[in-house]
Order: structure tokens, then C-alpha cells, then sequence
């Protein structure tokens, strides 16, 4: 199918919820542990090594998840949630107001307990990672200033999961949209990016979405054009192809901030 004919992340077809339990729900199926478990347990990894820290942490990630942050709320005292569309705002804030249908993290949060020891606290853990998001904010990257008329300092860390890819209609615009995002990262200061290689769309429902396909060599040589330098970059093959998406392989990457561009 041509790719010019799938639906939009802005699209009022994106059904957010619908994302969730397609991607994030079912512990037996091959895409949630290369979709969830695996963001999680590089997550861990990574903050418990010691070799990302601060304060502050922007979150850039695709639709309302909210199980990556079940982990990072254990590093940064703040997080700052920016979301594209109104509908994916609206679910995420069900969830960290525990309003009546919100979204179950649950099953995360034993995943993250279990990675730290401590498996009999995953209860509490949902609850932690909502008192630590201090702000939800709307994002549009076609603007100077993104966040307009919020204005945010610079963090101590980006997280990025497969936003860019989503909302980015073309190589040109991922590369635009990073050095957006990267502006709003401090000098010294980590992205942790995540995203899938060569894939072109991914099935919510019976409606099939755009999904930039990205290589490793550009997904480099993007990072760098945007002032970083890569500490690592790890990538996990898909173990089977799927009616619902068509990745390769999921990356994981470690990159610092040198330089403003």
C-alpha cells in the first residue's frame, strides 16, 4: 500500500486507546516484550548505571504511554510530559488523575519492580510516577517556539520514543523536529531515543498509520547533524513479522548533547 495513503498521527481516526491495548498489553505477544519490556529494561539499565542523571526530564513519546515512566520517576524529582494531539493529552491526564477508565499500567509496574528487587512495591509505583509529572503540555513543531505560549528551561534529559517518527512526514522534518526537541535539552545533557528501523506504517483498529521509515545510518547521522554525540546505540531484531506493523528492529540510543545548533 502506498505510504501517501496512510492516516496521520493527528488524524481523528488515532485512537489512543486503541494504541495501548494493541501495542501494550498482551505479555504473551512477541511485540510487547520488543515494544515494552525491552524500553523498560533499557531504561533501567541505563539510570541505574548511574550514567544518565539530573533533575529535570522532558518526555516526548508517542500517544499517552505511561510505562517508561514507571522507571524514570525513580531518577528525576521532575517530568514534563509534551503531547501533539488533544485526544492523546486528554487519555494520558485520565491516567495520572486516576479518573474512572483510565489506563492500567499495572502490569508495567511489576515489570520495572521485578528489574529493581523489589517486586512486592509495584502498587505504589503508578502513584509515584504521577506525582513526578509536574506539567502536561501540547506540542506543535511547525512553530519557532513549540510549546507557545508555555515556555520551559532546558532539561537534564530528553526521552523520545517513537515520536519523531510519527509525527515527521519525511527525513527533512525528523531532522527539523530533533533540533526542536534538542533546543529544549541542556548543553551536557542525554536523549534517550527509541524508536523502530524500516518501518512504514503500524494497524490501530481497521485503520492503517503513516511511520517514518528510518535506517540506522540516518538515524546517526541525524543525531549528530543536531548537536549530539552517540554514547550508544543498541538494536533489537524482531523475532517475527506482524499484520499490525512492519519493524525490523527496535533501537535504543544514548546520545549527549555537545553543542547548540
Amino acid at each position: 500500500m502506498d505510504s501517501s495513503l496512510h492516516k496521520h498521527y493527528h488524524d481523528e481516526e488515532f485512537d489512543p486507546r486503541g494504541l495501548i491495548d494493541a501495542y501494550c498489553y498482551n505479555g504473551t505477544n512477541y511485540m510487547f516484550e520488543e515494544l515494552v519490556v525491552y524500553p523498560i529494561t533499557q531504561l533501567f539499565k541505563t539510570f541505574s548505571s548511574g550514567r544518565v542523571r539530573g533533575e529535570t526530564l522532558l518526555d516526548v513519546s508517542m500517544g499517552p504511554l505511561a510505562f517508561h515512566l514507571l522507571t524514570t520517576c525513580d531518577y528525576f524529582k521532575e517530568i514534563n510530559v509534551i503531547e501533539f494531539t488533544d485526544a492523546n493529552i486528554r487519555e494520558f491526564e485520565m491516567w495520572k488523575n486516576k479518573e474512572p477508565g483510565a489506563a492500567d499500567w499495572s502490569h508495567a509496574a511489576k515489570i520495572v519492580c521485578e528489574l529493581e528487587g523489589k517486586s512486592e512495591e509495584w502498587p505504589g509505583k503508578e502513584d509515584k510516577a504521577r506525582r513526578a509529572v509536574k506539567r502536561v503540555v501540547k506540542c506543535d513543531l511547525t512553530k519557532d517556539n513549540p510549546l507557545e505560549p508555555v515556555v520551559l528551561p532546558q532539561m537534564d534529559c530528553l526521552l523520545c520514543i517513537a515520536a519523531l517518527h510519527v509525527v515527521s512526514k519525511d527525513h527533512q522534518a525528523f531532522c527539523n523536529n530533533l533540533k526542536k526537541l534538542a533546543s529544549m535539552l541542556k548543553t551536557g545533557g542525554h536523549m534517550l531515543l527509541m524508536g523502530a528501523y524500516n518501518t512504514s506504517c503500524y494497524m490501530i483498529g481497521e485503520h492503517k498509520f503513516f511511520y517514518l521509515s528510518c535506517d540506522e545510518e540516518f538515524i546517526r547521522e541525524a543525531v549528530c547533524d543536531a548537536g549530539f554525540i552517540i554514547e550508544n546505540l543498541e538494536a533489537l531484531p524482531t523475532k517475527k513479522t506482524s499484520n499490525f506493523t512492519d519493524y525490523d528492529h527496535v533501537m535504543f540510543m544514548i546520545a549527549r548533547k555537545e553543542r547548540e545548533v
